[in-house]
Parts: C-alpha cells; sequence; structure tokens
C-alpha cells in the first residue's frame, strides 16, 4: 500500500486506536452472530441456496476469527505492529469471502422464488426481482465498509510503526554520543601515551631523562 497515506492519528473528533478498537468489537460480534446462525440443514439466502457443508465451514472461519480479532484489539491497545498485520490479514481474507457471497447471490439467485406461508398468512408468496437486489446492494455496502475497516487497521499499523522507529531513533542518538565520545577518549588516550614514549627516547631539552644530559 505504497500509495496510499495513513489515515491520522485523529480522525474527526475520536482517535485511530478508538476507531480500531469499534472494528474489533464489531467484528467480533459479527463473528459470534454468523457461528451461532450455523444450520445442519441448507437455508436459502437470497434466493442462493447455502447447504450445510459451506455453513459448517464459514462457521469455522468466524471461529477463528474470534481470538484473532482478539488478537487485533490487543494490538491497538498496546500498540504492537504484529498484531496488527495478522489482523489485517484476517481482514482481507473476511474481504474475499464477502466478494465470494456476492459473486454467488449474483450468478446462482434464482429470479423468482416461493416464500412459505408464516404467522396468519395462508398462501405462499412468490418473490422476485427486488429483494435480491435489494441483498445485492447490501452486500455491496458491507464490502465498502470491510474495505474501509482494512484501511484503517492499517494506518493504526504504519502509524505505530513509525511511532516505534522514532522512539528507537531517539534512544539511539545518545548511545551513539556515548560511543562516539569513547572513541575519542580512547584516541586521546592512545596519543598522549606515544607523545610520553617518543618524549623519552627522542630526548627532550631540559628533561631529566634527555639522553645528551646524561
Amino acid at each position: 500500500m505504497a500509495f496510499l497515506q495513513p489515515a491520522p492519528a485523529v480522525v474527526g473528533p475520536v482517535s485511530l486506536t478508538a476507531l480500531v478498537g469499534l472494528i474489533v468489537l464489531v467484528h467480533f460480534g459479527l463473528n459470534v452472530f454468523i457461528l451461532g446462525s450455523v444450520s445442519d440443514k441448507s437455508v436459502i439466502v437470497s434466493g442462493v441456496e447455502i447447504s450445510s457443508t459451506l455453513q459448517y465451514a464459514l462457521g469455522a472461519f468466524c471461529l477463528l476469527g474470534l481470538p484473532l480479532t482478539v488478537h487485533g484489539g490487543v494490538g491497538a491497545v498496546y500498540r504492537v505492529p504484529g498484531h496488527l498485520h495478522t489482523y489485517l490479514w484476517y481482514l482481507f481474507a473476511f474481504l474475499a469471502a464477502g466478494a465470494a457471497c456476492l459473486i454467488s447471490v449474483a450468478v446462482l439467485q434464482r429470479p423468482c422464488h416461493t416464500r412459505e406461508p408464516t404467522g396468519g398468512d395462508v398462501l405462499a408468496t412468490m418473490v422476485c426481482g427486488l429483494p435480491n437486489f435489494t441483498s445485492m446492494v447490501f452486500l455491496a455496502l458491507f464490502l465498502i465498509v470491510v474495505s474501509v475497516a482494512i484501511y484503517l487497521v492499517w494506518s493504526l499499523s504504519e502509524n505505530v510503526q513509525r511511532r516505534l522507529e522514532t522512539d528507537l531513533f531517539r534512544y539511539q542518538e545518545p548511545l551513539q554520543l556515548k560511543a562516539q565520545l569513547g572513541e575519542q577518549a580512547m584516541q586521546q588516550a592512545r596519543q598522549a601515551a606515544g607523545s610520553g614514549k617518543s618524549a623519552h627516547r627522542g630526548g627532550i631539552p631540559g628533561a631529566l631523562w634527555n639522553s645528551v644530559a646524561l
């Protein structure tokens, strides 16, 4: 995502960390809802029949997402970029699953389907067109929301990474200065020792160890 710029640390009146925390909370609740909706019978959603096997696979995916969302929440609160990167990859997988659902509704939906009578209805009704189109619109909006969530999580990860690099440089400068001063002190000590030896051997005029005086 080098062509994108991260979002600022404060988006409107809300901090970026709070937004990511809200995303994680909503995502966790959505996973729990989908996991609780898994059935051992085939169901029809927006004119598309979802088998029990596919429901089990979707439930397993959401079950895997429970610890990963908590993992991402911990990364957002304690500013751990590795946790945020892991959660970001799961969001990409979640986006791919949503896109697959949208394609399935667009390709496999039936033009019309019969709705069984419920409550006081006596006759079954046939539903065509509009509900399927509405489902596709909601799925498209859902994909847009997930894409925005991915961008915000990535922005927080980039901001945390840059902050860590800045802190590293800030702590590195005093250490480099101390090392440089130590090297200069050692170099001066070596020069002083070399000057003493040359003075002892060469015979400085007036010195007690002058070879001429001896």
